[in-house]
């Protein structure tokens, strides 16, 4: 088979830190295979990927990365689609995202419509060209930026944890592309923590180890943790206070089309629910609503036995947001931490103290002097997490709260919210985009389909 790239004892450093994030990589690409690269969270995935796409700083470089002769393979194009789908996206709508592409490879306009439409029928997204981009789900972002890559007819595809944005039909969309590519000679590369949906096209398995060395790997599933403690039915919380109630709720979304109406459900103090459903189906927006950051078209919530104020619940609830990107604002972790303390009124005394605890807890007390915005997604995420823990708020909503971590970090942020949901009767309420796998954590179950939500 052809090579396409090669890496040759490649290494990189960050310019503001001492050691190597990747070190003596030795790889190769050939035309026409699926390779999965592996490893724990922060341990230099998405870097490889930017180095294999060249967009990392030559000053950290040292090495080779090899590509294709052009006499061979003439323009070599390198899809690469990162975890974060918000940072990658330039249009306002659809159409002109997938468009992009094609304007700068010069295509005729009277080709551009076909070739948009057929990589967005490939994706499953079955949006109109003028729909804006704003009003996509996360995943459905994610298979927005694959149909702008595919339009360009790559030769290798790389994509940075698919799994933890796409719902099951997403991720079966993009199993058939992937196979497609595959026997029309394109190369693949996946970064994922949960590569189970694509076990079979996997041709080969590379591991970073933590400490930016690579290695053959395989992969071993990971079961989320028991936690047989506690009720698994909501009927265990009858007698528990209500305190968040939800009657006759609707939200109208982007061509006065409702995105769900006629919502009636409870949700007792100490009570672990999970909202579910496919990627655009509202998962989100509900947790927006819930929180008073949006309004509904219809109906009533009610929360702490008041209308949702987000000023006056800053106290008694925290929001973890589906983008970690969207709520870290700080130079550095310590400072992220602190922030959330001193305005709700901690002493400086009591401070130093809750973050090194906070830190402790979530396993990131050595990124305590790092700046948040130059960690990998998945660290981000758990530094977002931890923040919102630090004020010990009465109740937690949480989207996607798992998206980005490795299996042992998934295990062990909901090991942590078990036992502040034990030990302190922290109500939780999160979201996920796939309704067919449900940790034990949760004891109640909301799902979202057909413009309908209900217990399950």
């Amino acid at each position: 088979m052809d090579v396409l790239l090669q890496l040759k004892n490649f290494s990189y450093t960050y310019s503001e830190t001492k050691a190597a994030v990747l070190q003596g990589i030795n790889l190769e690409i050939e035309a026409g295979r699926c390779y999965c690269l592996t490893g724990p969270t922060g341990s230099g995935k998405t870097t490889l990927a930017l180095a294999m796409k060249g967009l990392l700083e030559k000053d950290g470089c040292s090495g080779e990365v090899v590509g294709p002769d052009p006499s061979d393979h003439g323009d070599f194009r390198v899809g690469l689609v990162l975890q974060n789908p918000e940072t990658q996206l330039l249009a306002t709508s659809v159409g002109a995202e997938v468009a992009f592409g094609l304007e700068n490879l010069c295509v005729e306009p009277g080709r551009m419509l076909a070739r948009v439409e057929a990589a967005l029928s490939l994706v499953d997204l079955r949006k109109p060209l003028d729909y804006p981009v704003a009003r996509l789900s996360m995943g459905q972002k994610y298979r927005l930026l694959i149909a702008a890559l595919l339009v360009m007819e790559p030769q290798l595809l790389i994509l940075d944890e698919p799994a933890a944005q796409l719902d099951p039909e997403g991720l079966a969309a993009v199993h058939d592309i992937l196979s497609d590519l595959k026997g029309r000679g394109v190369a693949v590369v996946l970064c994922e923590h949960h590569p189970g949906p694509f076990l079979d096209l996997v041709d080969r398995f590379w591991q970073l180890d933590g400490s930016g060395r690579l290695s053959a790997g395989r992969w071993r599933a990971s079961l989320m943790p028991s936690d047989s403690t506690v009720s698994k039915t909501a009927g265990g919380y009858s007698v528990a206070p209500v305190l968040l109630g939800v009657r006759d709720l609707a939200f109208t979304g982007h061509g006065d089309v409702p995105v769900w109406e006629e919502v009636c459900f409870d949700i007792r103090r100490g009570q672990r629910v999970v909202v579910t459903g496919l990627n655009g189906t509202g998962k989100t927006t509900l947790l927006r609503v819930l929180a008073g950051f949006l309004k509904p078209s219809r109906g009533r919530v009610r929360i702490f036995d008041a209308e949702p104020d987000p000023r006056l619940l800053r106290r008694r609830l925290g929001c973890l947001f589906q983008n970690p990107q969207k709520q870290i604002f700080e130079n550095t972790v310590r400072e992220e931490l602190a922030f959330p303390l001193k305005r709700l009124g901690w002493s400086s005394r009591e401070i130093p103290s809750r973050i090194e605890d906070t830190l402790r807890l979530c396993g990131i007390e050595h990124l305590v002097d790092d700046s948040p915005h130059k960690l990998s997604y998945g660290q981000k995420h758990l530094v977002a997490i931890a923040s919102v823990l630090a004020p010990a708020p009465e109740m937690l909503f949480l989207d996607d709260p798992f998206a980005g971590l490795d299996g042992a970090r998934q295990q062990d942020v909901m090991e942590i919210l078990a036992s502040w949901n034990r030990e302190r009767e922290m109500t939780l309420v999160w979201t996920s985009h796939d309704p067919g796998e449900i940790p034990s954590l949760a004891d109640g179950h909301l799902h979202i389909e057909g413009g309908c939500i209900g217990w399950r």
